[in-house]
């Protein structure tokens, strides 16, 4: 459950509430305003789940634990919610207040943004069927 949460989440905000946003919502500027929002929100749940995800994992398999490719996935996803939030999103928050003159830069980290968001996605994938596989708990 904890891990379609975060597959579902993460989406539902990417690949429809964003795409969405932008078709409907006439500025441009807000739209991707309320679309970093909630990549943001996504991000800060994934790190609640992944958190979750680790304590059942451990729970559950104590120190078989490291040797259990699930741990591995739900770690790569973590580390990608950190970049995103703690890296990433900074960066590109930075790029948009320098305004026009950083328009190139900021193109570049939305690609690397979205390109790491893909990756996730298709973690979260990796990590809903594992788990209905092999239960962390």
């Amino acid at each position: 459950m904890i891990a379609s949460l975060w597959a579902g989440a993460q989406w539902a905000v990417g690949y429809l509430v964003a795409p969405t946003l932008f078709a409907l919502v006439d500025d441009r500027r807000e739209a991707g305003r309320i679309a970093g929002w909630l990549f943001e929100r996504v991000n800060l749940l994934g790190l609640g789940c992944a958190g979750l995800l680790v304590t059942l994992l451990v729970a559950r398999r104590s120190a078989a634990v490291f040797r259990e490719w699930l741990l591995f996935v739900v770690a790569a996803m973590l580390a990608l919610s950190l970049a995103l939030q703690f890296w990433i999103q900074p960066t590109m928050q930075a790029l948009k207040l320098a305004g026009e003159a950083a328009s190139a830069a900021f193109a570049m980290w939305h690609g690397v943004s979205s390109g790491l968001y893909l990756l996730q996605s298709l973690l979260a994938g990796v990590l809903v069927v594992g788990v209905q596989r092999r239960p962390p708990c």
